[in-house]
């Protein structure tokens, strides 16, 4: 499989096939990872992380309290109430950024990375994000909507995973960005007027041009 080194010691790394990781001792089956606690975004150590979650709880007594009286009612809403989502958006960004460096070193940051983002009733859920750097294409499975990127659903080298954009069709389905690769297929799913395909695709076009090849 082979390791990355620098002149002090052994530095984290994927196998070519992404089906194994270089904790800097020994190779773990990616499936295995478990990501440990990522440090304080800057998102959260500005305190608006806290604002957002006291949004959320805004909006699901809203939901329930005023929703009965039809959706007009809710779409009067204050738009700081509600809007939440867009803020844990952003905050996700950051802790993709930490992970794919936790992974890869400080030597390979993340060039763009979207989330899952999508309301479920009363709250919202970000289930999967997927993070591309220079070399690698990363989907994380995150824990839960207060939680971090925990585990790695599917690693590769950019020539070796697709990259699709699904946009929304009139309500009906979400607009998604589809990561095929030798775990299978993920769909990040996010919400209209929120998420952002482009950059995702932009950066892995890019990386795949990088190696001489076309995506």
């Amino acid at each position: 499989m082979g390791r990355r080194t620098n002149n002090v010691h052994p530095v984290s790394g994927f196998s070519d096939d992404g089906r194994w990781w270089w904790d800097g001792t020994t190779w773990v089956a990616t499936p295995q990872v478990v990501l440990p606690q990522l440090p304080p975004t800057e998102f959260e150590q500005s305190g608006r992380l806290k604002k957002a979650r006291d949004r959320r709880r805004k909006g699901r007594w809203l939901f329930w309290t005023l929703g009965f009286a039809g959706p007009d009612i809710l779409q009067e809403v204050s738009p700081d109430i509600l809007p939440y989502a867009s803020d844990y958006r952003l905050w996700t960004l950051e802790q993709l950024a930490l992970a794919t460096t936790y992974l890869l070193g400080p030597d390979e940051p993340m060039v763009a990375g979207e989330t899952s983002m999508y309301d479920i009733g009363d709250s919202w859920t970000r289930p999967l994000a997927v993070a591309v750097t220079a070399t690698h294409v990363v989907v994380f499975r995150i824990d839960s909507l207060d939680g971090q990127p925990r585990w790695i659903v599917l690693v590769g080298r950019p020539i070796d995973v697709k990259i699709e954009s699904r946009p929304g069709v009139f309500g009906l389905l979400w607009p998604a960005l589809k990561v095929s690769g030798w775990s299978g297929l993920w769909t990040i799913r996010g919400q209209p007027g929120m998420f952002k395909a482009e950059p995702v695709l932009d950066a892995w076009r890019q990386a795949v041009k990088g190696t001489g090849r076309t995506a």
